[in-house]
């Protein structure tokens, strides 16, 4: 018999925007998004499927935490 299903211990799912969706809300280009991941400067991401492959998706989360961690306050 199988045990039931803890909410409190289910995550809920990430929303996972495509290189382009991102660079739109980041308002850069997909391509400064594609030259900030291979400069390992950018935000973070997910690679899908086989290596050769693989799509490339940005957790929203972590897109709104790279965007929080570079807005500047004036004094």
């Amino acid at each position: 018999m199988s045990r039931p299903k803890d909410s409190t211990t289910t995550a809920a799912p990430r929303r996972l925007l495509t290189r382009s969706e991102a660079a739109e809300l980041l308002a850069v280009s997909p391509g400064t998004l594609s030259r900030w991941a291979a400069e390992r400067i950018g935000p973070p991401f997910v690679k899908l499927g086989p290596s050769d492959k693989a799509s490339v998706r940005y957790p929203a989360d972590q897109l709104e935490e790279f965007i929080a961690a570079r807005t500047k306050h004036p004094k």
